[in-house]
């Protein structure tokens, strides 16, 4: 089948805005530290197609003009569905998620699953090098439920809210894996603190940890919703 791709995206602003508070420093940093205060570096940019990169690494993009329009339909749709839900997860703020994909290559190679290396992968490298993840299904279970279960305590309508974006995702027959991401902790990232200032030098561990419920489509794109936990 001849799909029609685009194989030029710019820098997009919107797309990086949804990340843009992992990359924050809030001012404790030097001018060329990439990671301190922050788990994305600083040199991340995002285009239009969500796809993500450090600034001046070679992106090649062809994308199929389908499976964008795929992706922002369904990315707009569960993130209305979250229209008003706090991402929380023992945060310290309140902050809503945003709508995010990261279009696949029409010949990329497409994954079976959502794990670890494939979030790295999709991620070119931004990620602090040495902070914890977890992948867990989407579903009423694992850790990042119990954070929701913690979050929403005697509040059914709360849960209610989160189990309907559960409900969405495995409705949706586009998807061939389905999971909720958590990349970096606060216990843990201090922990690392104590042990790695030969590695890293890190003076000040990062304190805004993305969020992410995905899921894989059968093209290999990445869509859902990105949102952050911000723990000090």
């Amino acid at each position: 089948m001849n799909r029609s791709t685009i194989q030029h995206f710019d820098p997009d602003p919107e797309r990086l805005a949804i990340i843009r508070e992992c990359m924050e420093d809030y001012g404790v940093a030097d001018s060329d530290s990439e990671w301190t205060n922050n788990i994305f570096s600083k040199k991340a940019v995002v285009y239009g197609s969500g796809v993500i990169a450090k600034e001046g690494q070679i992106v090649r993009h062809n994308v199929a003009v389908d499976e964008l329009a795929l992706c922002k339909r369904l990315a707009k749709e569960v993130c209305t569905l979250m229209q008003g839900v706090d991402v929380g997860m023992g945060s310290e703020s309140s902050d809503p998620f945003g709508e995010f994909f990261i279009v696949a290559n029409i010949d990329d190679p497409v994954p079976e699953i959502i794990d670890e290396a494939l979030i790295k992968s999709k991620f070119n490298g931004i990620i602090f090098p040495s902070v914890t993840m977890t992948v867990e299904p989407l579903e009423e279970s694992g850790k990042w439920w119990s954070e929701v279960e913690a979050d929403g305590s005697g509040e059914e309508e709360y849960l209610s809210r989160w189990r309907a974006m559960i409900a969405w995702f495995h409705a949706q027959p586009e998807f061939i894996d389905r999971a909720f991401v958590r990349i970096g902790e606060y216990g843990a990232i201090k922990e690392l603190n104590q042990v790695s200032e030969s590695l890293f030098m890190i003076e000040t561990p990062g304190c805004v940890f993305p969020r992410m419920a995905i899921g894989l489509t059968k093209n290999g794109s990445l869509v859902g919703i990105f949102g952050f936990s911000v723990q000090t």
